[in-house]
C-alpha cells in the first residue's frame, strides 16, 4: 500500500515538474494571438504604419467567445474511463491523446491564431495519473499539451461511484468532477469546470479481456478571459508614425476582451478494454458542431 502511493507521489510530481516547465518562448502555430480580432478588422493592412483594427479598436467579442469555446474542447479533461473504480489498491497510469475537429473556415480562427492557416483539428497529447480511495472513490491530476502550441491545461479529478460491488443494479453509475487550468499564454486565459455522469457495464470475454462499455452526459463549464492585447505588435513605442495619426489614436493601442462564461454540452460514448494489467480505451465526445476522437493507453499497478 505504502509502496503504491509512493509511486501515485512520484509520478504526480513529475507531471507538476513537466508541465512547470514548459514556459512560453516563441509563438507557435496553434498558439492564440488575438490582436486581430477587431470589429471591421482590415486584413489589407500594412503593420508597419497602418492600423488593422482602425483608430478607435473595439474587440469582436462574439469571435472571441467562439474560438474559446473550441480552444475549451480540445483541451478540457476527457472521461476515458467507466463508471467503476480502481479500488482502494489501485494506481493507473496513462498515455493519451485527442483529436477534436474544429471549424477551421471561420474567421476567428485565420484572424486568432499565430499562423493565421488553422488546421482541420487540434491534437493533444495527456499524461494522467489516477489512484483508488477507501468508500469508491478516485482521484486523478493530469497535464494536457496541446501540439504546435506553448499551451498545456493542468487538470485534476475526483469520481465517486455510489453502487459499486452492489448487484441489485444491472450498471455502474459514478458522478465526477473535474477542474483545469490553461497555462503558457499571456493573450488568453482559460478555465474549465466539468460534471460527468457516466453509466457503464463490464463484461469478461474468454476469461481473458474484460470489456466495460459507457455512455456519459459531460458538460464542461469553460470561463474565458484575454489579457490586456496590443493591437499594433509590429510596431515599436519609439518607431516613427504617420503624421495624420494623432497622439490620442496611439494611445489607443490596446483591447480587452470581457470575460466569456459559456457550456459545452458534451455527450460520450466509448468502451474501455482490459488485458492484464494494460488497458486500451477509445471513446468520442459530441458536442454542438464539434467532435474529439480520445484514445487511452494504460497501465495499472
Amino acid at each position: 500500500m505504502a509502496a503504491r502511493n509512493a509511486r501515485f507521489s512520484l509520478i504526480a510530481a513529475t507531471l507538476v515538474a513537466v508541465v512547470g516547465s514548459a514556459t512560453p518562448a516563441l509563438a507557435l502555430d496553434n498558439d492564440p494571438d488575438l490582436h486581430r480580432l477587431c470589429v471591421g478588422f482590415n486584413p489589407e493592412f500594412d503593420p508597419r504604419s497602418e492600423r488593422a483594427c482602425g483608430n478607435a479598436p473595439k474587440p469582436d467579442q462574439s469571435a472571441f467567445r467562439d474560438l474559446s469555446r473550441e480552444y475549451g474542447m480540445a483541451l478540457a479533461p476527457s472521461l476515458l474511463s467507466p463508471a467503476e473504480t480502481l479500488g482502494i489498491n489501485g494506481f493507473q497510469f496513462n498515455a493519451q491523446i485527442s483529436i477534436t475537429t474544429i471549424n477551421a473556415d471561420k474567421a476567428y480562427w485565420s484572424r486568432g491564431v499565430e499562423d493565421q492557416d488553422a488546421p482541420a483539428a487540434l491534437v493533444a497529447t495527456r499524461l494522467d495519473a489516477r489512484k483508488g480511495l477507501p468508500y469508491s472513490f478516485e482521484i486523478g491530476m493530469s497535464g494536457t499539451y496541446l501540439m504546435e502550441s506553448e499551451l498545456w491545461m493542468l487538470g485534476g479529478m475526483v469520481k465517486f461511484s455510489p453502487n459499486e460491488a452492489v448487484d441489485a443494479l444491472p450498471v455502474d453509475l459514478a458522478v465526477r468532477g473535474t477542474f483545469g487550468r490553461l497555462v503558457g499564454s499571456p493573450q488568453l486565459e482559460l478555465t474549465t469546470a466539468g460534471l460527468d455522469l457516466v453509466v457503464s457495464r463490464g463484461f469478461g470475454v474468454g476469461g481473458v479481456v474484460n470489456i466495460a462499455p459507457y455512455m456519459a452526459y459531460s458538460p464542461v463549464f469553460l470561463f474565458a478571459r484575454s489579457g490586456v492585447i496590443d493591437v499594433t505588435p509590429a510596431v515599436n513605442d519609439g518607431a516613427p508614425r504617420p503624421s495624420e495619426v494623432s497622439q490620442a489614436s496611439i494611445e489607443n493601442s490596446f483591447i480587452v476582451f470581457d470575460e466569456e462564461q459559456q457550456t459545452i454540452h458534451r455527450f460520450v460514448i466509448g468502451a474501455r478494454f482490459v488485458l492484464g494489467a494494460f488497458n486500451f480505451t477509445p471513446e468520442v465526445a459530441l458536442t454542438q458542431g464539434l467532435q474529439s476522437y480520445n484514445i487511452n493507453i494504460g497501465l495499472d499497478f
